[in-house]
């Protein structure tokens, strides 16, 4: 499962999230769609761990990936799959 909880980032003074909150469950097929500049790359950048946000958590399989190192968010990746 992945659970995105009040999850925010600003880049700049550009708030691109704000209180995400989003859950999957396991084997769920999930679209994320929306318009230029929405913010769904930054998004899923942050369900890999290749951006950590501002505020907010996201667990993956009961493991909040916030703070993991690049070892453990590699054995995450593992089970999540994205397509930009």
């Amino acid at each position: 499962m992945i659970a995105v909880r009040s999850l925010a980032k600003k880049i700049g003074q550009q708030e691109i999230l704000r209180g995400v909150d989003l859950e999957v469950a396991t084997g769920e097929t999930l679209a994320i769609i929306g318009r230029s500049g929405g913010g769904k790359s930054v998004l899923l950048k942050h369900l890999v761990g290749l951006m950590a946000p501002d505020v907010g958590e996201i667990w993956i399989d009961g493991q909040n990936i916030i703070g993991m190192n690049e070892r453990q968010l590699g054995t995450i990746r593992k089970k999540v799959g994205i397509l930009f």
